[in-house]
C-alpha cells in the first residue's frame, strides 16, 4: 500500500501526456483551470484514484503502527509472564530444595551404615545418568518438531532398565566396592541364581579351596566327601555380561555425553541379545 500512493502519481503523469502531447514541449500553455479539471472525467478520474490511494495509504500506516503498538504490548506481557514464572520457579526450588532428587537420597543414604554409601551413589548416578541423557533425547524430539509419543519412545530407550541390566550392574558395584567376590559371582547365571543338584552332597564348594568334607553318619563315624570340582566353560551369554559388565563400569567413569549414549544404545542391544537368549 505504500507503493500505491507513487503510482498513481506516476500513471496520473503519464496519461496527462498523452492527452496533451505537446504540453511539456511547448514554451507557451494554457493553465488548466479548476473547471476544466472538474468538467473532464479523466482528469476527474485520476484525481479521484490519487485521493484514494492516499486515503488507503493513510489507513495502512494507522493499522501498522497500532499491530506494531499491540504487538509490543504482547511482547511486554509475555516477558512479564516470564519473568513472573522464572522466579516462581525460584522460589519453589528454594521451599522444596530438600526434596529434590539427590538431596531425598542423601536424607535416606544418611541413615545407612556408613560404609556403604558409595555403593549406593553409584546406584544413584547411574540411573540418574540414564534418566539425563533421555530427558535430553525427549526435549530435542520436541524441539524438532516431533509428536510427544516419539518423544517418549525415545525417553524410553535411554531411560529403561530392563531385569538383566540391573542385576549385571548390582552385581559389579558389590564387587567394586568389596562387598562380593568376583570369582563367586561368576557362578550365579542371568537370572541370578545359582546351579541347582539334585543331591547337595554333590554341590561345589563356592568359595572355599576344600574339596573334601566329611559327613556324619553318627556320632562316632563319619565319612569324607569329595566334592564336585568346579570348571564350567563360560556360555556366550557369559561373554555378553563381560561386555555389559565392562561397558556400565565405563558409563559410571564417563563424562562425555556423546560417549555415554554410544555406551546405552551398546547396553540395550546386549540386553536384547542376551533376552533373546535366555
Amino acid at each position: 500500500m505504500t507503493k500505491l500512493l507513487p503510482a498513481f502519481i506516476i500513471t496520473a503523469i503519464i496519461t496527462l501526456s498523452a492527452f496533451t502531447p505537446n504540453a511539456l514541449a511547448q514554451s507557451d500553455f494554457n493553465k488548466i483551470e479548476g473547471s476544466d479539471i472538474q468538467n473532464n472525467p479523466v482528469f476527474r478520474d485520476i484525481l479521484d484514484k490519487i485521493e484514494f490511494s492516499k486515503k488507503q495509504y493513510l489507513k495502512s500506516q494507522e493499522e501498522k503502527i497500532a499491530r506494531d503498538k499491540h504487538q509490543k504490548f504482547i511482547d511486554e506481557q509475555r516477558i512479564a509472564a516470564q519473568e513472573s514464572t522464572k522466579q516462581e520457579l525460584q522460589r519453589m526450588e528454594k521451599n522444596y530444595e530438600e526434596f529434590t532428587p539427590r538431596n531425598a537420597f542423601a536424607k535416606y543414604v544418611s541413615s545407612l551404615n556408613a560404609t556403604n554409601h558409595d555403593i549406593f551413589w553409584d546406584q544413584f548416578d547411574y540411573l540418574q545418568t540414564k534418566i539425563s541423557l533421555a530427558k535430553d533425547a525427549r526435549d530435542l524430539v520436541l524441539s524438532q518438531g516431533g509428536t510427544y509419543f516419539d518423544a517418549m519412545k525415545k525417553y524410553v530407550e535411554f531411560a529403561k532398565m530392563p531385569k538383566v541390566e540391573m542385576q549385571n550392574i548390582v552385581r559389579e558395584l558389590n564387587i567394586k566396592h568389596n562387598l562380593a567376590q568376583s570369582d563367586i559371582q561368576s557362578h550365579f547365571d542371568i537370572n541370578g541364581k545359582l546351579p541347582r543338584y539334585e543331591n547337595d552332597l554333590e554341590t561345589p564348594c563356592y568359595g572355599c579351596d576344600a574339596k573334601i568334607s566329611k559327613v556324619k553318619i553318627n556320632s562316632e563315624q563319619s565319612v569324607p566327601i569329595k566334592r564336585t570340582s568346579l570348571d564350567s566353560k563360560p556360555t556366550q551369554i557369559d561373554n555378553l555380561r563381560e561386555s555389559l559388565s565392562e561397558i556400565q563400569n565405563n558409563f559410571l567413569k564417563s563424562k562425555n555425553v556423546i560417549e555415554q549414549k554410544k555406551m546405552v544404545f551398546e547396553m540395550n542391544k546386549i540386553v536384547k541379545t542376551i533376552q533373546d537368549l535366555k
